[in-house]
């Protein structure tokens, strides 16, 4: 971006405007297009919402690339192909094995329009560095999928996927390198969607993120986060877990926890972490703000274990050991969840 600071900032302006103002023309049609969210299953809202959240952030994107930096505009099809998806199932519930198909397809399109994906994963032991060679395409598709339901997972309460969402793109704007055009229009366009769906000054949120929303910015944190784990110059492949940390480890962990229960992985419930915690008398807006906290945390830990060069391996140990936590903790909470 090497346009003039004061037209970058006005530029940036406008697309949360545009996020803001795509979100609201859509959510008067959200009826006819039977994009609604009714309330019900392990919903808590009391009244049907728009699930247009996602369709509005993708074009504010979309507007900022194509005037603003068209450095990275290869990856637009791919996010655009994983919004379409996502709002087909907003609109007919499709089967999962529909969608993690879809998922890999969208992230295979990321890595042949972007050349972007996982070649090593760093010095997982204390002298080797882990290659992949042949396995490279394999495993971007598997951490591809991973990080898009992690995000989609986190979308439990008004305002938190979108917020860890924004937490992971200031830090990586804070990092610097290449792709920050496109970082800085990922966080004005989110911070327009946040604008209708945080709890501020009223009690429920105007619009959705809707699958749409969760997955396609699932696919723009792995892309982001693949390319600078890549770099010479970029975060090491361990400190993205960190910077992904609290979505990624509750996504699994539930995941692990379902099956023990004697339920589906993919079964509807309520025993991820902001459920829990408003389920326990927690409001929202508190559950939100905690999980915020926390993954702020865990973004620094993993930011200074990365500049002050923590070995990769023990890096990775930690990370291990705080999932295995998560996992005992979450059977011991969740001791009396059927379903």
């Amino acid at each position: 971006m090497g346009q003039p600071i004061v037209y970058v900032l006005f530029a940036l302006i406008g697309i949360t405007v545009i996020s803001v103002v795509v979100a609201l023309v859509l959510a008067h049609y959200a009826e006819p297009l039977k994009l609604l969210a009714q309330p019900g299953e392990h919903r808590l809202h009391q009244k049907a919402t728009p699930m247009v959240g996602g369709l509005a952030v993708y074009s504010a994107v979309l507007v900022g690339v194509i005037f603003l930096d068209g450095t990275h505009k290869n990856i637009m099809p791919a996010l655009m192909f994983m919004c379409a998806i996502g709002a087909l199932d907003d609109r007919f519930k499709l089967p999962s094995w529909s969608r993690f198909v879809a998922q890999a397809l969208a992230a295979f399109l990321m890595i042949k329009m972007t050349g972007v994906q996982l070649h090593s994963l760093g010095y997982l032991t204390p002298d080797n560095e882990v290659l992949l060679n042949t396995w490279s395409v394999p495993l971007t598709l598997f951490a591809t999928i991973g990080v898009i339901n992690a995000v989609n997972m986190s979308d439990g309460h008004d305002g938190l996927a979108a917020s860890l969402v924004l937490l992971v793109l200031i830090a990586l704007l804070f990092i610097g390198g290449g792709g920050q055009g496109l970082i800085m229009i990922s966080i004005a366009a989110v911070i327009g969607f946040l604008f209708l769906n945080l709890r501020l000054f009223r009690d429920r949120a105007k619009i959705f993120l809707g699958d749409a929303g969760s997955t396609m910015l699932g696919l723009l944190l792995a892309y982001l986060l693949i390319k600078y784990s890549q770099l010479d110059r970029g975060i090491w492949p361990v400190t993205a877990l960190w910077l992904l940390a609290l979505p990624l480890i509750d996504a699994v962990a539930v995941l692990l926890v379902r099956p023990l229960r004697g339920n589906s992985p993919f079964a509807a419930d309520r025993i991820h972490y902001h459920h829990q915690l408003v389920d326990r008398g927690v409001g929202v807006n508190v559950a939100v703000l905690i999980a915020v906290i926390s993954q702020a945390g865990f973004i620094a830990l993993g930011l200074w274990a990365w500049r002050i060069r923590i070995a990769d391996h023990l890096q990775l140990i930690a990370f291990l050991a705080l999932f295995a936590c998560y996992v005992v903790s979450l059977m011991w909470f969740t001791r009396k969840s059927r379903g």
